[in-house]
Order: structure tokens, then C-alpha cells, then sequence
């Protein structure tokens, strides 16, 4: 049975004032997940130390690479695509992009209060959507042939009926930072890197054509099919939102799922702490495990991330202040389980 992983991107090409935007995703499917994931876990290395270059992660996204190599990360992903691409069963490229003149507005939240969007806003009101409804439509053409898994990259939605019908496949995980965690999803999300690298090198139009074109002098070029989400009627109708109400990922998260509060450092803000953290040798333990666990993370927001705690989630406590959090929690009923970072390093 077949696992695909899904990721995207809203694409903006051009200078201003006249910038293009679309949206791009990126389905990757294998045949063999255990084995993609070995070969993934051979790959990686070996595409690293070709620079003299290595990482105790055990998988990189596009930025991570970017960041090692910020001048060489061609170097590092075209052989690491080349070595999994026997691997690689398919790579889906779904876009959407619209002609104002052919659809002036774009009516959503029919079954709440209609509203009328231009196109440009409707692209950016569901751009952090995407997956899903790449998801969708992947989903409606290949489940027949035996699809078992399907990651998706984590987004925010409205209620639409793509969600109403991709909701029901059993099969379906919804990953947090998903190119840290899941190597499918590393994957699709190194080759939206591609996709808009070589755009923009190419100065190649943003359509069907254009993206055939510049993934064809690549190993995997024949593995590559694309579709047009573009602005029929029925199409519309799948993706635009039906009401207000925002889909609820809780059943569908992947786990467990560690959450990383914030310790609330003396003269350091929520943001600066999480973008810290990040680049600490405790991310690549968390990344790591996560890996290995097929789960996911998610930076603590108290007073939205209770209603998703589930049991046999983590809570990492790191500082006194989160550690007097999480006996609050566990003296309120959430069914959480502390770890440390030295339990995180231990479990890797």
C-alpha cells in the first residue's frame, strides 16, 4: 500500500508593483514507507557529506538545508532527491492560479453570510488551506490504487466541502511542522523549494507547461504529473469555504504530540524564545524523536491547546515555570505525560 505526503506554498513571482501570487502543492508518494524512510535516513548523510558538511538530525527540510549550505544547498538537494527517487513512486503538482478579467469575484461562506472576495484575496484567504485540498483531489483520483497514509503539512481552514469528504479517510494525519517530522513531507516540501527555484531562474510562466519544464532535465522529470486547480465552477465549489466555522484538526493531528511551552525568559519575548529553541541541539532530539514516533510538536498556547491534549501526548518541561505548568495541567485532568530533554535524547 501506497503513503503520500503533502505540502505547499503561495507563490509570488515577479518584482513590484506587479507580483504574480498562486498557490503550489506538492504530493510525494511511495510504494514502501518503511523503506522510503531507510533510504531517506541513508540519503541524507551522504548527500550532506559531499560538502563536508553533517547534521545529528535525522531529516531536514528545504530551509534547514538552505541554512547549512546557503550557497551550495543545490549541491545537497539534487543528490538527495536522485538517491530516493528510486523510491519515489509519483510527485503530484497541483496549482492554482486566477485571471481576474475571466472571474472578477469569488462569493465564500454561502451557508453563512455570502461574501465576495476578488481573486488575489481569495488566494490569500486559503493559502494556508492548501493541503487540504490538494489532499482532497489527490485523494479522488488515486485512492483506488491502494493508498494507506496521507500526511499533510498542518493548515487552517474554513469549513469546505473538500474537507467534508477528505475528513473521512482513515488514513489521514495532519503533522505540525511537518518537513521536520515526517520524511515525505521533507520531501515534498525540498521539491516546492525546487519548484520555485527554478521558476524563477527559468523565468518560466506559472502553468501546467512551465512546471512540466522545469523539473525535465531532472531524474525524476517522468515521475512528475501536474493539475490545474484553477477557477471552473466546480472546482470553486470544493474550495471555497461554506461557512465560518474553522475545521477542527484534533482527531486528525499526528501522534503523540509534544508541546513546548514557553518558559518565559527574563527579557526574551514568546517569539524570540520559540526561534531559539529551534536552533538548540534540543530541537534535533525533538525533531529526531518525532521521527521515530511518527508524531508531531506544537508551541503551547494555553488557551486554545488544552481542548487537543490527548492521552499519551508529551508536555516538555525544561524550566521551573514549566514545570509548575504542567502539575496546573495534570491537576486539572489533562492527560499529559512530562518529558525532559534528557528524556527526549534518551528516547531518540
Amino acid at each position: 500500500m501506497s503513503s503520500v505526503g503533502i505540502d505547499s506554498i503561495k507563490v509570488e513571482l515577479g518584482n513590484p508593483p506587479s507580483i504574480f501570487e498562486g498557490l503550489l502543492g506538492i504530493a510525494v508518494t511511495c510504494k514502501n514507507e518503511a523503506k522510503f524512510v531507510a533510504t531517506y535516513e541513508k540519503c541524507l548523510p551522504n548527500a550532506l557529506s559531499s560538502l563536508g558538511l553533517k547534521t545529528s538530525r535525522k531529516i531536514l527540510k528545504a530551509y534547514d538545508i538552505s541554512k547549512l549550505a546557503p550557497q551550495q544547498e543545490d549541491e545537497i538537494i539534487h543528490p538527495l532527491l536522485d538517491c530516493l527517487n528510486p523510491e519515489i513512486e509519483r510527485i503530484d503538482i497541483y496549482y492554482t492560479r486566477y485571471n481576474a478579467n475571466k472571474l472578477p469575484e469569488i462569493t465564500i461562506f454561502g451557508k453563512d453570510q455570502p461574501t465576495k472576495k476578488s481573486p488575489v484575496e481569495f488566494l490569500r484567504l486559503v493559502s494556508n488551506a492548501y493541503p487540504h485540498y490538494v489532499g482532497y483531489y489527490y485523494f479522488n483520483e488515486y485512492t483506488s490504487n491502494g493508498i494507506s497514509k496521507m500526511y499533510l503539512d498542518h493548515f487552517e481552514s474554513y469549513f469546505t466541502p473538500c474537507w467534508e469528504t477528505l475528513s473521512k479517510f482513515d488514513g489521514l494525519k495532519v503533522i505540525y511542522k511537518g518537513g521536520n517530522c515526517s520524511s515525505l513531507v521533507s520531501i515534498a516540501d525540498i521539491l516546492l523549494r525546487v519548484s520555485i527555484m527554478q521558476l524563477k531562474r527559468q523565468h518560466e510562466d506559472f502553468r501546467a507547461d512551465g512546471l512540466l519544464r522545469i523539473h525535465s532535465n531532472f531524474s525524476w522529470s517522468k515521475k512528475v504529473v501536474i493539475h490545474e486547480l484553477g477557477g471552473n465552477t466546480a472546482i470553486l465549489k470544493t474550495m471555497t469555504p461554506l461557512n465560518r466555522r474553522p475545521i477542527d484538526l484534533t482527531n486528525f493531528l499526528a501522534r503523540p504530540l509534544v508541546f513546548i511551552p514557553a518558559e518565559g525568559l527574563a527579557g526574551m519575548d514568546v517569539k524570540d524564545e520559540r526561534d531559539m529553541f529551534e536552533e538548540l541541539p534540543i530541537f534535533d532530539d525533538l525533531a529526531n524523536f518525532l521521527f521515530k514516533t511518527k508524531g508531531s510538536f506544537k508551541f503551547f498556547k494555553p488557551d486554545s491547546d488544552v481542548r487537543i491534549i490527548k492521552k499519551g501526548d508529551y508536555f516538555l518541561v525544561i524550566g521551573p515555570n514549566n514545570e509548575a505548568l504542567f502539575k496546573y495541567l495534570k491537576s486539572c485532568g489533562a492527560p499529559l505525560t512530562k518529558i525532559t530533554p534528557e528524556e527526549l535524547k534518551e528516547k531518540t
